[in-house]
């Protein structure tokens, strides 16, 4: 039997609750099924409309109620399904499109979701885009830790948005800053498509600040390596639309020692995840350093990754200036322009893979730069300006909940500062937020301290408070998502996409 959308719409308003809501872009169509997602006051669950025994040769399992018989069409019921693991192994049964897949060297936003339900808000954001692929189930090893989650659970938290939602293009799954073999194999256990690989454990930066005698005195330099170095490269001049790298002596020496040991780590890892799957992104990361990356450095690490056949997507470099999280770039923007453009010559000219630019989080005052001499062909990461949005939301919606976790992000700051690099004192954040009227409490999460102050305190704030947290979202759902929504209007509109 065929009906319309809108049809299907109308007979579940009809037939179910009033104190059940569906999700009206949720609709997805398989065997003369309707498949959707509906929330009461209490929970969200999976609803099937169709024929009983249509519905039972789906598999599900895990019902929920009686089922809900639909009186204008004949032998039409509805069944509510829990969003249970069980039902999703089910669903990919069904659509397989929801699984991850690699995304490429084409334009890509990475939408860090901490708890699992900001990726909706995210969805309907990107749909005033074009031609940008999402990133959706986004974290790190650290972020896992803090969350108590791990891939496999992210990645499912990714799917429900995703059913939610109505989506139906390609979307990646990054496991984002590893820096451990394990992990690795973890998160390509998991089913996990992007790979960012944290190579700031395997660099000697000191060697980079090295006067040559002091080099000379501290480093075995008569070794095959550096030998095969030196020939490849010394008093090679290449041009570049213009700009020349030379490469001559002490600077490939201080290169080699430098970056020697994260090759090699970057090969090794390369091949423990080829050996795991036909096709994947991996993206290599310089960014966590506090050495900005020079041309002749990129030029050196992408040709050295390419002479050892190793395949990638993206290369996140440490640009000049500081990124801190949540919160705009502190810094000279016409020497980030200086720096970019020639970075993105130097991509252009190898080819086949983005710039990614880290902490991407409200760096708005750069977007323009960035998309520019990128020309549109970037990958962008952010993660804790969906957190801050969340905490607004709480601000906005209860405020001596919002001071509760003022408080504990307070208490807990020299702790949590331990696990990032943030240029912030405590004694410059306020002791208290009692003299801030509950109206004015949602701008606080635009002052830079307290952003800063929340981005790294959500850890302690779940740890003690997530059922409540999570409570209050899913009871102010379209206020957050709301919030979600206005936030990164304002990213893709400095994207100019």
């Amino acid at each position: 039997m065929n009906i319309d959308k809108e049809s299907i719409r109308n007979h579940l308003t009809r037939n179910l609750s009033r104190d059940i809501f569906v999700y009206p872009d949720s609709l997805r169509f398989s065997r003369n099924l309707t498949f959707f997602t509906l929330k009461d006051y209490n929970e969200k669950y999976l609803g099937i409309m169709g024929q009983e025994e249509q519905i039972r040769g789906t598999g599900l399992k895990d019902q929920v109620g009686s089922d809900i018989p639909i009186e204008s069409i004949k032998r039409y019921i509805i069944r509510l399904f829990e969003r249970s693991d069980g039902s999703l192994k089910e669903l990919l049964n069904i659509f397989p499109e929801l699984n991850p897949s690699p995304i490429g060297a084409i334009t890509s936003f990475g939408f860090g979701d901490r708890l699992g339900i900001a990726n909706a808000a995210h969805i309907r954001a990107l749909k005033e885009q074009k031609k940008m692929v999402p990133v959706l189930a986004q974290q790190s090893v650290r972020e896992l830790s803090k969350t108590k989650k791990d891939f496999d659970t992210v990645i499912k938290q990714s799917m429900w948005n995703i059913l939610q939602e109505g989506y139906s293009g390609k979307w990646g799954a990054d496991a984002d800053h590893i820096k451990e073999k394990e992990y690795f194999i973890k998160a390509a256990e998991a089913g996990m498509t992007m790979y960012t690989l944290d190579t700031s454990e395997h660099l000697d930066e000191e060697v980079l600040n090295m006067t040559s005698s002091r080099i000379k005195k501290n480093y075995q330099l008569d070794n095959k390596y550096i030998k095969k170095i030196l020939k490849e490269y010394l008093d090679k001049k290449i041009k570049i639309d213009g700009y020349e790298i030379y490469f001559d002596e002490i600077t490939l020496i201080r290169l080699a020692l430098a970056y020697g040991r994260a090759l090699k780590f970057i090969k090794e890892i390369f091949e423990v995840l080829s050996g795991r799957m036909e096709a994947f992104d991996y993206e290599i990361s310089f960014d966590e350093t506090n050495t900005i990356t020079t041309p002749e450095a990129h030029y050196f690490i992408i040709n050295e990754m390419r002479r050892s056949n190793i395949s990638f997507t993206s290369l996140a470099l440490r640009f000049p200036g500081t990124f801190e999280k949540g919160i705009d770039y502190i810094g000279n923007i016409e020497e980030f322009d200086r720096s970019i453009n020639i970075h993105a010559l130097i991509c252009r000219k190898f080819g086949d893979y983005k710039l990614s630019l880290h902490s991407g989080s409200d760096k708005l005052s750069i977007y323009p730069s960035f998309v520019r001499n990128t020309q549109n062909l970037f990958h962008i990461k952010t993660s804790g300006t969906s957190w801050l949005e969340a905490v607004r939301t709480i601000a906005s919606t209860n405020p001596p909940f919002f001071r509760e976790l003022f408080q504990i992000a307070l208490d807990t700051f020299n702790e949590n500062k331990k696990a990032y690099h943030i240029n912030l004192d405590k004694s410059i954040i306020p002791t208290s937020t009692e003299s801030i009227k509950d109206n004015d409490l949602p701008d606080t999460l635009n002052d830079q301290n307290l952003r800063r102050l929340f981005h790294i305190a959500y850890g302690a704030i779940l740890e003690k408070k997530e059922k409540h947290l999570m409570r209050l979202l899913f009871e102010n759902e379209q206020i957050h998502y709301d919030y979600l929504f206005k936030n990164f209007k304002k990213h893709f509109d400095r994207l100019k996409y």
